[in-house]
C-alpha cells in the first residue's frame, strides 16, 4: 500500500488505529504500550478479552473492508500470546514481547496466531475454531512453539495450514488436542416441530460436550453449515478441521420419542460408537438432558480410546507431547507393577518436551503415587517426594483440564493424605464437566478414605451410569468393594472384589482387599493364600508399610483394614535384611 500511495495508506492506516482499535480495546480491557509505524504492541488483562476483541476487529474487516484509493484492502495480522512480561513505566520488555511479534508474523493476513498455551486456556470459553499448524520455529526463540491459526474466511485458514503442512486436513489427523463436531441431527418424523426439539439436542450437546477440556468442540453454527445436505463426512471433517463427528436422529411413535447418536472417525467414516434414548413428549426436557448426558458419558471414553490407537500407529520418532501423553495412559491403566513404570517413562519424555503441561505433569504425580499405594517400590519415600513435586508443577498449569484436575486430586490423595485439598480438585473437574465418569469415579475414592461410604457409592453409581464400559470399571469396583467395608457390609465387599479379579486376570493389587475381607470374616486360610499371592514378586512389606502406604485413609478405617492383614499373616515389623 506504501508504495502505490504513501500519503494515503498513512492516513488510512492512522485513522483504523485511532477510531477503530484504540477505541474499541479500551473497552475490552485493553491498552497499547507501543506503537511502531503500522504496528503496535498492546496488553490485555483478560485473555478471553482479547481474543473477544481480535476475532470482532478481523471480522468487521472482512465483512467490510477499508481501502486507501486504488489499493488492496487494509489486513492486519495479530498475534496474542499469554506469558509474563517486566514493566518499565509504561514499557514492557521480556520474551513475552518477542513471543508475541514472532507469533504475529505467523499470522494470515486478516486472522491471528495464537500459541498452543493460549489455545489450551481457551478450550471451550469461545466459539471460535483455530486450525494446528503445528510446531514451528521463530527467530530468536531457542525451542519450536506450537501455533493456531484462526481467519474469519475459513478458506483462508485452511489454506495457512496447507502452507504449514501441504495437505488441509493434516492440522487435524497429526497434531494437537482432538477436536468434535456435533451435526444437525435428523428429524426422522412428520412433524416439524421435532426439527426444532432436534436441533435444541444437539445445542444441548454441543455445550455439555464443550466443558470436556480434553477435546475441542466445534461452535454449533459451524457445524449446522451443513444441516440438511448430503456431504460426505470425510469432507465435513476436512472443512471442519476435526478428527470426530457426531450426527444423530429423532423419531417420533405417538407419545414417544426415540433419539439415536453414533459418533464417527471423520478421517475413515468408520462408526466408533453408536448409543439410543427413550422417554415420552411429556417430558422432553428431560430427555434433552438424558441424552446428552449418556452421549457425553460414552463420548469421551470413545474418543479417548481412538486416540489412544492413533498414538500408538505413530512412528516413535514422530512423538510429541499429546501422543506421548495418549500412549502411557494404557499402563497406567493396567494397574501392573511392572507397567506402571513404563508410564512414567512416556509422561517424563513428553514432560521434557513441554514443561507446563499440566496433564501430564498430574498424571505422571498419579504414577508416582501408585508406585507407593500399591507397594510397588522399596522406596516409598523418593517416589513421594517426586510426586509431590509434579503435584506443586501440576496445580500450577493443569488450569481448567478436568482429567488433569481429577489425576492431580488422586495424587494429592494418595501421596499428601490431604483429603479436602485433593476433592477440592475433583470437585473443580466437576464443575467444568458434570460428566466426567472418572471425576465421579475418584470422588467416590475419597468419600470412602474421608469417611463416608454412602455417600461414596452414589458417586460410584453415577460414574458407572455415566461410563458403563469405561476402562476404569474394575477399578470402580475395588472402590465399591471398599465402601461396604467401611460400611461393615462384609459380604458385598467379597463379591465386588472377586468381580474384579474375575475380569481382570492377572491383576494382583485386589488381592490385598480380599485377603482383607475373608480375614475379617474368619476365612483365614483364603486371606493367607491371597495375601501370599499379592506379595509374590513385591518388595517385602509388613504392617508399619502398608499403613505409611495408605496413611491417606481416615484413621477408623485404615485400622480396620490393617487388623485384616494382621489376620491374614501380615507381621508387624519385616525383619531387617542380613548384610
Amino acid at each position: 500500500m506504501i508504495e502505490a500511495d504513501e500519503s494515503a495508506a498513512h492516513e488510512l492506516v492512522s485513522r483504523v488505529f485511532r477510531e477503530r482499535v484504540e477505541p474499541s480495546m479500551t473497552n475490552a480491557g485493553g491498552s497499547i504500550f507501543k506503537t511502531m509505524g503500522d504496528g503496535i504492541l498492546a496488553e490485555f488483562t483478560s485473555l478471553v478479552s482479547a481474543m473477544e476483541w481480535a476475532a470482532q476487529l478481523q471480522q468487521e474487516l472482512f465483512d467490510s473492508p477499508l481501502r486507501a484509493p486504488d489499493s488492496l484492502p487494509l489486513r492486519f495480522r495479530i498475534g496474542i500470546v499469554l506469558a509474563d512480561v517486566m514493566e518499565e513505566g509504561a514499557d514492557r520488555f521480556g520474551e513475552g514481547i518477542n513471543l508475541a511479534v514472532r507469533v504475529q508474523a505467523r499470522a494470515p493476513p486478516g486472522g491471528m496466531c495464537i500459541t498452543k498455551w493460549s489455545h489450551e486456556y481457551l478450550a471451550g470459553k469461545l466459539d471460535l475454531v483455530f486450525d494446528d499448524i503445528g510446531s514451528q520455529p521463530l527467530k530468536n526463540v531457542t525451542k519450536t512453539v506450537r501455533l493456531f491459526v484462526w481467519h474469519p474466511d475459513r478458506r483462508v485458514q485452511q489454506a495457512a495450514v496447507k502452507e504449514a503442512f501441504g495437505a488441509p486436513s493434516q492440522a487435524t489427523q497429526d497434531f494437537g488436542r482432538p477436536s468434535l463436531a456435533v451435526l444437525a441431527f435428523e428429524n426422522m418424523s412428520t412433524d416439524p416441530e421435532q426439527t426444532h426439539f432436534a436441533d435444541a439436542v444437539v445445542e444441548e450437546l454441543t455445550a455439555t460436550l464443550s466443558r470436556v477440556g480434553d477435546f475441542l468442540v466445534i461452535a454449533r453454527n459451524s457445524a449446522f453449515a451443513y444441516k440438511g445436505t448430503n456431504v460426505d463426512v470425510r469432507r465435513i471433517g476436512q472443512d471442519l478441521g476435526v478428527r470426530y463427528l457426531l450426527e444423530g436422529s429423532v423419531r417420533t411413535a405417538g407419545e414417544r420419542v426415540r433419539i439415536t447418536a453414533q459418533l464417527i472417525e471423520a478421517e475413515t467414516g468408520s462408526h466408533i460408537w453408536a448409543g439410543k434414548e427413550e422417554g415420552t413428549r411429556s417430558d422432553l426436557f428431560d430427555l434433552q438432558d438424558r441424552i446428552a448426558e449418556m452421549v457425553a458419558g460414552a463420548v469421551y471414553p470413545s474418543v479417548r480410546r481412538a486416540e489412544i490407537e492413533r498414538a500408538r500407529k505413530k512412528r516413535p520418532d514422530n512423538l510429541e507431547a499429546y501422543d506421548l501423553v495418549m500412549r502411557a495412559l494404557p499402563y497406567l491403566w493396567a494397574h501392573r507393577m511392572y507397567e506402571n513404570p513404563v508410564a512414567i517413562q512416556l509422561l517424563d519424555k513428553a514432560l521434557k518436551l513441554d514443561p507446563n503441561y499440566g496433564l501430564a505433569a498430574a498424571l505422571c504425580a498419579w504414577a508416582h503415587a501408585q508406585q507407593v499405594a500399591y507397594q510397588w517400590t522399596e522406596n516409598n519415600g523418593g517416589e513421594r517426594l517426586k510426586g509431590l513435586a509434579l503435584i506443586e508443577r501440576a496445580a500450577a498449569s493443569v488450569q481448567d483440564d478436568a482429567t488433569g484436575l481429577t489425576a492431580l486430586g488422586t495424587a494429592v490423595m494418595l501421596l499428601e493424605g490431604n483429603a479436602a485439598r485433593a476433592l477440592s480438585f475433583v470437585d473443580r473437574a466437576l464443575k467444568l464437566d458434570k460428566n466426567h465418569a472418572w471425576a465421579w469415579m475418584r470422588r467416590g475414592f475419597g468419600l470412602v478414605y474421608v469417611g463416608k461410604p454412602k455417600e461414596a457409592l452414589e458417586s460410584f453409581a453415577r460414574a458407572e451410569r455415566l461410563s458403563p464400559l469405561d476402562p476404569f470399571a474394575f477399578n470402580m469396583r475395588v472402590g465399591i468393594g471398599l465402601a461396604h467395608f467401611s460400611l461393615g457390609d462384609l459380604e458385598e465387599a467379597m463379591r465386588f472384589a472377586q468381580m474384579v479379579l474375575d475380569e481382570r486376570p492377572g491383576l494382583s493389587w485386589p488381592l490385598r482387599d480380599m485377603a482383607v475381607y475373608k480375614a475379617t470374616v474368619g476365612d483365614f486360610e483364603t486371606a493367607k493364600r491371597a495375601l501370599a499371592t499379592f506379595a509374590d514378586g513385591r518388595p517385602p512389606m509388613d504392617v508399619a508399610s502398608v499403613r505409611d502406604s495408605l496413611k491417606f485413609m481416615h484413621a477408623p478405617l485404615l485400622e480396620k483394614y490393617l487388623a485384616g492383614l494382621r489376620l491374614s499373616g501380615l507381621p508387624e515389623t519385616h525383619p531387617p535384611k542380613e548384610s
